[in-house]
């Protein structure tokens, strides 16, 4: 009788049958033969290839017998009292079948007899796998066909690195796909005349996956055809066979450019909304302390001029509370202009020549200038000019040379120096003057604070510095000091991003 195979691996074993595509097929010689030889070694009258599907019992070829199928339960053993049935497996555990002999009589076989029925059920099982590589290739174009449409990167490598597979959105050209199979990242790279870089990247990414046989992931960023950047999140994936051999690589890529971008955005959403909170609390200090003395002034003269009978006396005291309003009104303007800094993304970039921009604020400190008799010495040779808004510009000159004028030693008479060098494709700017100098020792963490001042004097408001600060690292350059008391200070400003041809 024969026996059904187990439904332990059910499931295994039916969709091998439906790989090898067996089940419905015509005649074939080759399994016919195999039928005869069966019936002429035991001397049976009967002997049949079948297959057992889901719900049946199919015959592929048979002798003595007219049958095609019958249902699983219903077996030929059913019509004969001898039946000897010798599995055909693939897959080394898989049962999808049996050659048997049967007849209406028992007939004892010798060990020989059986050797030969076994040596029949195993060329059965040789047959099936001689249609494996068409059924194979079939079955890589189907993958293939997914693969090849799957809206990411997917490639595939050998044990030794070699290309497998790799997809359209991997490499969209067809003759670069074409070309690297068979090949690693270096003969590529030397086929399309690049450099070495990114295959030992890609060969290091490898080794690790192959020595460690775990996944590793990375972001990876490359220019578009378009010059453009854009930015992959790419894995690479091990795998072995049953007996836990390394055999490949699967990598795959996805696109996160949109994503980077989002990223960007909501942290520079983050860093700005973080500004504003700090520029809120700076504000409000500022307020409360470069403020509150005018309006106090403002409240005591409207008071007076309230109370003064005479008007003369009423006329002079206007006249006091003009400058109290300039005061509060040019404080104000400057911070609302700090904060203004910070938001102002798309501020327009000039070709700027430095001694155009210092003779601009130069002018208008044209008495300040005069009354100090200050010498002041330029040296643009170097780098004579820097793409920078004019008015931020135009407002570190003023602001710094202002401040050299307002803090200058009343032992010497002030001097300027002025100067800049190119340094690794950005400017450096540097104001160095020798007045009272700041002690960094003491004022290190406060000296471009907002409303930090470092000397008495009737105009120092601690806005200054903070300002151009602001303006600096607004456009993403950076502004130090040196300075020791009494010796005076050395500001230096760099300006990012300066290759330009001069």
């Amino acid at each position: 009788m024969i026996n059904i195979p187990s439904l332990r691996n059910e499931a295994d074993r039916i969709a091998a049958l439906y790989v090898l595509e067996i089940l419905d097929t015509g005649e074939e010689q080759e399994f016919d033969n195999i039928v005869k030889l069966a019936a002429i070694i035991t001397q049976a009258p009967v002997s049949a290839i079948t297959f057992v599907d889901e719900n049946r019992i199919w015959y592929k070829a048979k002798l003595g017998i007219d049958l095609t199928e019958t249902p699983r339960d219903n077996s030929i053993s059913d019509i004969f009292p001898f039946l000897i049935a010798i599995p055909v497996v693939v897959n080394k555990n898989l049962v999808i079948g049996h050659l048997s002999v049967a007849g209406p009589k028992q007939l004892t076989l010798n060990q020989e007899q059986h050797k030969g029925l076994a040596l029949l059920a195993q060329q059965v099982a040789s047959l099936l796998q001689l249609k494996l590589p068409v059924i194979n290739n079939s079955i890589k174009e189907f993958y293939e066909s997914i693969l090849n449409n799957i809206p990411q990167d997917i490639v595939v490598f050998d044990a030794n690195h070699k290309y497998l597979f790799a997809n359209p959105m991997a490499i969209k050209n067809e003759e670069y796909r074409k070309f690297i199979i068979g090949k690693d990242d270096f003969e590529y790279a030397a086929y399309r005349n690049r450099g070495p870089e990114i295959a030992k990247a890609r060969r290091a990414q490898f080794l690790e996956v192959k020595n460690t046989g775990k996944a590793i992931g990375w972001e990876e960023s490359q220019k578009d055809p378009n010059g453009n950047n854009i930015t992959f999140l790419r894995r690479m994936f091990p795998m072995h066979d049953e007996k836990g051999n390394f055999i490949m690589v699967i990598g795959f890529g996805i696109d996160i450019t949109e994503r980077k971008l989002l990223e960007e955005k909501q942290t520079l959403i983050m860093e700005q909304l973080a500004i504003q909170n700090t520029q809120l609390i700076d504000f409000c200090n500022v307020v409360s302390h470069n403020l509150r003395g005018p309006l106090i002034n403002m409240a005591m003269l409207a008071e007076f001029i309230q109370e003064a009978e005479d008007a003369e006396e009423q006329k002079m005291l206007v006249s006091k509370l003009e400058p109290v309003i300039e005061n509060l009104k040019s404080t104000f303007n400057e911070l609302v202009e700090s904060i203004q800094i910070r938001l102002d993304r798309d501020i327009k970039l000039d070709r700027l020549n430095f001694s155009t921009c210092l003779q601009e604020a130069l002018d208008g400190l044209y008495v300040e200038i005069q009354k100090a008799k200050a010498k002041i010495r330029v040296d643009f040779e170097d780098a004579p000019a820097v793409l920078y808004p004019h008015k931020y510009l135009a407002s570190i000159f003023y602001n710094l040379i202002s401040n050299a004028i307002k803090y200058q030693s009343p032992e010497r008479q002030l001097s300027l120096n002025l100067a800049s060098k190119m340094k690794e494709g950005n400017i450096v700017l540097t104001v160095q003057d020798n007045g009272l100098g700041i002690d960094l020792v003491k004022h290190k963490d406060n000296i471009f604070k907002i409303g930090k001042v470092f000397h008495r004097h009737p105009d120092a408001k601690g806005l200054g510095l903070f300002m151009t600060k602001t303006q600096v690292e607004a456009m993403g350059g950076k502004i130090w000091v040196e300075s020791f008391p009494d010796q005076g200070s050395i500001f230096s400003i760099e300006f990012v991003n300066q290759n330009m041809n001069w």
